[in-house]
């Protein structure tokens, strides 16, 4: 697996992401061609390229030390977003805007409120992708406004991080400069070839599941967020390494309990028939899990007697 930008942070699963050979295909087609077209001079044919160079939005890598900083503090005319985050519009996009279940890739740098680089896709050879629906709510929220070419910058003050800042963020005030490179539409569909309606880009609420969900024997309801590149199912052997966030739903109000918690299990050993969904995941994929008072408290003990919505993302050992 390659690990590329860490603004991808999944649920907080976020800093690896895995670019899937279908969306590789998809960008040298509408990209063109990606080999020279020039010859080397004096030969007559085309210069070699590394494998790196020939994948669209390649570029090559720089040291963190050439990268320098923006502006550590937003200007008068940035416009104030939700928990005070400033966002500033270096280029406005032309192109589509991504949806819930689409895949982008992106250029970006990330520094600490005192000039600091944190991560950068230009210390790597290409640009990154993720794909929408497997980002924290307020991620989806920020990226989904923007359209296709557009260049932004986010003052994000420490503040407005608690409670989904993923792991590899500092825990400081952060500056983001990112521009949206691509779009790639795509749906999401379960095992049985349906098209999933993607949940709202917001944190669950206490309306429970959606007509779409699937039930497994035991009466747990799931949907899909993301499906991963796998292609099989976890056998009984197979480690099952979990990331995920739980929330509890208290009255009318839903309530963080977890978030980015890394666990592992194996099918037999999954507390609260999770097991059953598990089984019909595959390697990367996301699903969002409604578990009732009980169930909740055997998977995340400190929910209580509360009823537990549970999001998380799959990886397959075998």
């Amino acid at each position: 697996m390659h690990c590329g930008m860490s603004l991808l942070i999944v649920l907080g699963l976020s800093a690896c992401s895995k670019p899937k050979p279908s969306l590789r295909a998809s960008a040298s087609a509408a990209n063109g061609p990606t080999t020279a077209d020039s010859a080397a001079p004096g030969t007559g044919t085309a210069p070699a390229a590394s494998a790196a160079s020939l994948l669209p939005f390649s570029h090559p890598p720089v040291p963190k030390e050439s990268l320098q900083p923006p502006p550590l503090v937003a200007p008068a005319g940035a416009v104030v977003g939700a928990r005070d985050i400033r966002v500033q519009t270096l280029r406005a996009g032309t192109g589509d805007s991504p949806g819930p279940s689409d895949t982008i890739t992106v250029d970006y740098s990330m520094w600490t409120g005192d000039g600091k680089l944190a991560l950068s896709s230009f210390t790597d050879s290409r640009a990154t992708d993720f794909n929408v629906a497997s980002l924290a709510p307020e991620l989806r929220s920020m990226l989904g406004a923007l359209k296709k070419g557009a260049k932004v910058r986010y003052w994000l003050p420490r503040a407005s991080l608690v409670g989904w800042r993923p792991q590899e963020w500092p825990d400081t005030d952060l500056v983001i400069e990112l521009e949206l490179l691509e779009v790639y539409h795509g749906s999401i569909k379960d095992n049985r070839g349906n098209t999933i309606d993607i949940l709202p880009s917001q944190d669950p609420d206490g309306a429970g599941p959606p007509a779409t969900a699937t039930v497994t024997p035991s009466g747990l309801h799931y949907v899909f967020l993301a499906h991963g590149g796998g292609k099989t199912h976890p056998s009984k052997t197979d480690r099952l390494d979990l990331s995920l966030n739980a929330y509890a739903i208290d009255g009318l109000t839903v309530q963080n309990l977890e978030r980015s918690l890394k666990s592992a299990t194996t099918l037999d050993r999954a507390p609260g028939n999770l097991g059953e969904v598990l089984s019909q995941m595959v390697d990367g994929d996301v699903v969002r899990i409604w578990l009732p008072m009980g169930v909740g408290r055997a998977v995340i003990p400190k929910a209580g007697s509360h009823d537990v919505i549970l999001d998380l993302a799959l990886s397959v050992h075998s």
